[in-house]
């Protein structure tokens, strides 16, 4: 970044506490001062004043760096976002598992592919692209520097990245960023993806989250089953609970009209109504029994699939 001043300097400052007292510092300019001999630097903003130890900067390990032969491949950074935030969804939380507690990145000559499954459900954003890669390429990236690329990224330029057998690169103007790459074998999400789903139905999507957070309401660690009551044109959910009873909730739904029902865990359906944009969301299937595709007919310039198996409710 631009700065005004006089003088040069290379300093290790203690990360977090410098951090922390730059985001807290008021808005407007910030100064840094230092004597040429000391090991202190001064932050000043408006009033505030700051003093930090520091460490002689030479040591501090530098940035890994492609090399010139490494694919590249350069992307809308709104666009990246917007499929990182919904292809991520499906994250598994279990840290034993560090290939599903990660992000897939699946470049091919024709897409850019964000997956993620824990196992019990799937996530897959595909946002169709010239790449200018010759075969594909399947990268694991931890979902923390997911989330650090993400936030810190300008929305008004493009991302180029870059990749080797270790690593992954990141490059926007003024702003370079790698991680290491995860290490582990991907399922073959590509088996899972059903071909022909006929039949849907179509909710609204701010009225099926207000009903399925009431009767919610019920559910603790060991009961997360919501039922779904497909009856054209009412959709009929209920949340029945052992000890405490039942919670029940009708909302309006278009669509196949034939009667249907349905069972899922409740946070899998909430987790994807919160991040899907859009008024409506889609839910297609070929039966009750088999898995079937949550979507959001608002994106256009990307399909996002959320793969979910139903519950088989033992219980009529």
């Amino acid at each position: 970044m631009p700065i005004e001043g006089a003088g040069s300097k290379i300093v290790a400052i203690p990360g977090k506490k410098f951090v922390d007292t730059v985001h807290m510092f008021p808005e407007g300019i910030l100064t840094v001062e230092w004597s040429e001999d000391g090991n202190r630097v001064w932050l000043r903003a408006k009033g505030f004043n700051s003093e930090h130890n520091i460490q002689p900067g030479e040591g501090f390990p530098e940035l890994p760096k492609p090399d010139g032969t490494v694919p590249t491949v350069s992307i809308p950074i709104p666009i990246f976002k917007k499929a990182v935030q919904l292809g991520s969804i499906a994250i598994s939380k279990d840290a034993t598992k560090p290939a599903l507690s990660g992000v897939l990145l699946h470049f091919s000559p024709k897409f850019l592919r964000v997956v993620s499954t824990d196992g019990f459900r799937l996530g897959v954003v595909e946002y169709p692209m010239e790449t200018g890669i010759e075969t594909d390429a399947k990268l694991i990236v931890p979902k923390r520097a997911m989330d650090i690329i993400c936030a810190s990224m300008d929305d008004d330029s493009r991302l180029e990245i870059a990749w080797d057998d270790r690593s992954l690169f990141l490059n926007q103007p003024n702003l370079k960023f790698s991680t290491r790459r995860v290490t582990a074998n991907y399922p073959a999400y590509e088996k899972v993806l059903p071909d022909e789903l006929p039949r849907k139905v179509v909710i609204d999507r701010e009225e099926f989250i207000k009903t399925l957070r009431v009767v919610g309401l019920k559910k603790d660690d060991y009961n997360k089953t919501v039922r779904l009551f497909f009856e054209f044109p009412t959709l009929k959910v209920l949340f029945i609970h052992p000890d405490e009873g039942i919670n029940q909730g009708h909302l309006d739904f278009h669509g196949e009209e034939k009667p249907l029902e349905l069972a899922f865990n409740i946070d899998f359906i909430t987790e994807l109504l919160d991040k899907l944009p859009g008024e409506e969301v889609v839910y297609q299937f070929k039966d009750d029994i088999g898995q079937g595709i949550f979507m959001s007919p608002s994106l256009e310039d990307m399909t996002f699939r959320y793969i979910l198996m139903p519950v088989k409710y033992p219980n009529p």
